[in-house]
């Protein structure tokens, strides 16, 4: 029956079970039993009383959230530095990945590829430390070098138009590299014949890329743009956390930082968690509706 069928799978594929096991219990832990206390926002949470023991308000933290003034701004933020970094960041990895293909095997391919995956292993901390020491007014690299030219030092880490800026291109800098392998193990999947065929046809580089490579990774590009979109709400804690200061807390402050401040550091656990809720929904409605425009118009999609 479906029982005997069921342990014969789990018997013929144990050791696949089991390799995927460790990434199972890890979305279980940390993803699905989280779900669980989504409650926490509809509550007065009070830590001494506990989840069942706390009051239930019903829609009072989300009616706080969309009257707080300053909500409007941590949002416009959120949305502004994220839009920035898709399209920033988004394609980078892909002409990084376009452009490691045409390399052929080498010592100095490796080399390359190994210097641009390395700055993904570095903390933001790490990475913070770094910017600093370049762009500091008084003692930096950068300033250094400006003044040495009869320029006036630039507080770039101060400067709100340039702020968002500093924060994209880090980006690309760490996680370029990291995220073009996707891409790369896509591109290694085309059929070469497609590319002696285009070359018999009379296509240089240039048309073999456009015609062949392009759309032999289409899929796996329209599905990373519709994760993307999914964290459009979202973004990098760490990186904000870290690198801001009271000069940009206007253009600085996003959904991550704020939830931090609100339900860590004032202790309003329960507004914190309605922030949390407010902003994975619209990040699923945003990864749901781009998903729904992929698969109308024609293209690939996660479902």
């Amino acid at each position: 029956g479906k029982r005997s069928g069921g342990f014969h799978r789990i018997k013929r594929y144990g050791a696949l079970y089991f390799m995927a096991a460790p990434g199972l219990l890890f979305f279980l832990v940390l993803s699905y039993i989280p779900i669980l206390f989504l409650v926490v926002a509809f509550q007065d949470y009070r830590v001494g009383t506990g989840l069942f023991g706390s009051e239930f308000v019903g829609l009072k933290n989300f009616t706080d959230l969309f009257t707080d003034r300053m909500f409007p701004m941590v949002l416009k933020n959120t949305i502004t530095l994220n839009m920035m970094k898709i399209v920033v960041t988004f394609p980078a990895p892909i002409i990084l990945a376009l452009c490691l293909n045409e390399f052929r095997p080498s010592f100095g391919k490796k080399f390359f590829q190994t210097a641009v995956y390395l700055p993904h292993f570095f903390s933001w901390v790490i990475v913070a430390s770094i910017l600093s020491s370049l762009l500091n007014l008084n003692t930096g690299l950068v300033n250094k070098a400006i003044a040495g030219m009869g320029g006036e030092p630039i507080a770039f880490l101060n400067e709100k138009a340039l702020y968002k800026i500093l924060l994209t291109i880090t980006e690309v800098w760490k996680e370029a590299g990291w995220s073009s392998i996707i891409y790369i193990s896509a591109l290694t999947a085309i059929n070469m014949e497609l590319y002696e065929a285009a070359a018999m046809d009379g296509a240089g580089k240039w048309r073999q890329l456009w015609h062949v490579s392009l759309p032999g990774i289409r899929s796996t590009i329209i599905i990373m743009l519709i994760l993307s979109f999914g964290s459009i709400v979202s973004g990098s804690f760490e990186q904000v956390f870290i690198t801001k200061n009271t000069a940009v807390y206007e253009v600085a402050e996003i959904i991550p930082t704020y939830v931090y401040t609100k339900g860590i550091t004032n202790m309003k656990i329960s507004y914190g968690a309605a922030v949390g809720l407010f902003q994975s929904i619209i990040g699923f409605l945003l990864v749901t509706s781009t998903n729904w425009l992929s698969r109308r118009f024609g293209g690939d999609g996660l479902w």
